[in-house]
């Protein structure tokens, strides 16, 4: 299932593996003046590639390697001659192909194949505009953004998803994702395209929310962990019911990861 908005000269492709009429898990990605940004997920490349086919896109750009949003890269690069283009750090894990990924992602979003992409630069430029690429790790080692500075656009990749979470990846790196929210909101977007949620406004406000909420989340699970409290013991206080999520993902996500991110040893700020 693909669903299209429009917001002005920015199109978002909402888009889903169906199950009895039901989207699974939405995700999507974004057109604006011929650049592609993400390419969904492997289950849906055929569908992407029309669209890239249709409507000319010149380019690609990758906020993230996960295959909900690199998973047409190969179907695009290799049979349509769409430039890919990643985060230096990135390169390399997008052109190994996924060997053994979890059950739920293999029936939400299908295996994602090798792609080869090439390294993207501190900006990068359109026949209309020109986006400052930050690198900001975090939910993934080369998660980037894309910041319109004129418009004070933002397209955040995973890096918003939502003012607060009740999962977390259990590869998520909470403290490098916490500097990211802060050096991005020091940019003050206006606008954000969330990849997941669409276009989402007060921008500023909505990444702060997001901060806050950690910030908190985390000061918590270290007081409890500074009373002597397990693991266990804090998640169960501070995750909530998490347990459907734990099974269906085997761990992967879950409100659980928070403690575990939160208690592992991190460099100090500088």
């Amino acid at each position: 299932m693909i669903r299209s908005f429009d917001y002005g000269p920015v199109r978002y492709f909402r888009m889903a593996r169906t199950y009895l009429g039901r989207a699974l898990y939405w995700t999507g990605v974004y057109l604006v003046d011929g650049l592609l940004v993400d390419s969904g997920p492997p289950n849906l490349a055929r569908a992407v590639a029309r669209l890239c086919r249709e409507l000319a896109v010149r380019r690609c750009v990758t906020t993230h390697h996960h295959e909900d949003h690199c998973g047409g890269h190969r179907l695009l690069g290799e049979q349509l001659g769409i430039p890919l283009l990643a985060h230096p750090s990135g390169l390399a894990r997008l052109a190994r192909p996924e060997t053994n990924p979890q059950l739920y992602r293999r029936v939400v979003w299908g295996v994602a194949t090798s792609a080869q992409a090439a390294a993207l630069g501190d900006w990068l430029e359109t026949p209309g505009f020109r986006f400052q690429v930050l690198h900001t790790p975090g939910h993934a080692a080369d998660h980037i953004v894309l910041f319109e500075p004129e418009r004070r656009w933002l397209f955040s990749g995973d890096l918003y998803l939502a003012p607060k979470l009740r999962y977390l990846r259990a590869d998520e790196d909470i403290y490098a994702l916490l500097d990211s929210l802060r050096r991005v909101l020091a940019l003050e977007p206006q606008v954000l395209f969330c990849q997941h949620r669409g276009r989402v406004e007060n921008a500023a406000a909505k990444l702060r929310s997001k901060l806050d909420f950690l910030t908190e989340l985390g000061e918590r699970i270290r007081a409890l962990h500074h009373q002597g409290l397990d693991e266990n013991e804090i998640a169960r206080r501070v995750a909530g019911g998490d347990l459907l999520w734990r099974v269906w993902t085997g761990g992967h996500f879950s409100g659980r990861n928070f403690v575990r991110a939160f208690l592992r040893p991190h460099p100090p700020t500088a």
